[in-house]
């Protein structure tokens, strides 16, 4: 049984990420700062993994609370994000905080803690506005928003860590 680490794990894609890793008998760490994520979207899994599920209420922005989060896990799933395009307009320092200095933390407390899987969830929003679909990995990037630049810059971290 391994444990892993769910980051933005009350989020719709994370909360059933949870689900799946929690039926399959595994242990599983959330971390989230429920900006965007509910609770609620862990309680159908509770039951099921109550000793098994543990969730830790903070930011991947915080590198304290992320490094503490990734301590003792065998692979992470980094799914927190501020995913919001409009938003990141409004907001890009809020945005960098969460996506690109988010990840990056995680990174480096993943590197730290000698966690041997990293999965990074991606966007197609580094393709910008390609009419071309579907959009492939191969295509060229071109984000067109601070949400995008945020993700491909995600994305550039994990290809060199």
């Amino acid at each position: 049984m391994a444990r892993y680490l769910v980051t933005g794990g009350a989020g719709f894609i994370g909360s059933h990420l949870v689900e799946r890793l929690l039926a399959d008998g595994h242990r599983v760490r959330v971390l989230d700062d429920f900006s965007t994520g509910s609770e609620a979207n862990l309680d159908a899994v509770r039951p099921a993994g109550a000793d098994r599920l543990e969730v830790v209420r903070g930011s991947v922005a915080d590198f304290a609370v992320t490094r503490e989060a990734v301590e003792g896990c065998d692979g992470v799933f980094h799914e927190a994000a501020l995913g919001s395009v409009p938003r990141s307009v409004e907001f890009p320092v809020d945005s960098h905080a969460a996506n690109a200095t988010g990840t990056l933390h995680v990174l480096t407390a993943c590197r730290d803690a000698g966690v041997k899987r990293y999965v990074f969830a991606g966007s197609s929003s580094v393709y910008g506005a390609l009419a071309e679909l579907p959009k492939r990995e191969d295509h060229p990037v071109a984000p067109i928003s601070p949400y995008g630049v945020t993700k491909l810059v995600g994305e550039e971290y994990a290809r060199v860590f």
